[in-house]
């Protein structure tokens, strides 16, 4: 399974990266909404797990151009956050 981090934090990118490889998940990360965005068009994954809060594009509006989009909308998003 191929799991996107999205997250500005790097050491929780990092964080998340080391637990889910080491469950056998092939990870990728961006640090914002725009760079998940491009990656999602250029890479398959299974399921997007985002920061909520982040600059240039934060969570929420990465999970409304996810959904809008008819080749990612079916791809499992899931929230975190620190607050």
């Amino acid at each position: 399974m191929r799991i996107l981090i999205v997250d500005d934090d790097r050491d929780a990118r990092d964080a998340f990266e080391i637990i889910l490889t080491s469950q056998g998940y092939e990870v990728f990360s961006a640090k914002n909404g725009n760079e998940a965005l491009n990656l999602l068009h250029h890479s398959a994954v299974d399921a997007v797990v985002s920061d909520i809060m982040m600059p240039e594009m934060d969570g929420f509006e990465l999970c409304r151009q996810l959904k809008m989009d008819n080749k990612l909308n079916t791809i499992p998003f899931i929230f975190i956050t620190a607050t």
